[in-house]
């Protein structure tokens, strides 16, 4: 796989999980200032752990 259909992969599945917060959130704490914080927050962190497990794993990222 070519490396921007990877990053653009990478991308979108950090967006799942940043959504997947948000959603969360909003479901426990119905707060519009939560779920947006939720989102961010899973989003990157999201993004750090794919890049992180795709360098380990011999894959290069940018």
């Amino acid at each position: 796989m070519a490396s921007f259909e990877r990053e653009i992969l990478v991308l979108f599945v950090s967006f799942l999980i940043g959504s997947v917060a948000g959603w969360w959130s909003r479901v426990y704490w119905e707060s519009s200032l939560a779920v947006v914080a939720a989102t961010l927050a899973g989003t990157v962190a999201g993004y750090c752990i794919i890049t992180v497990a795709l360098r380990a794993a011999g894959h290069p990222v940018a």
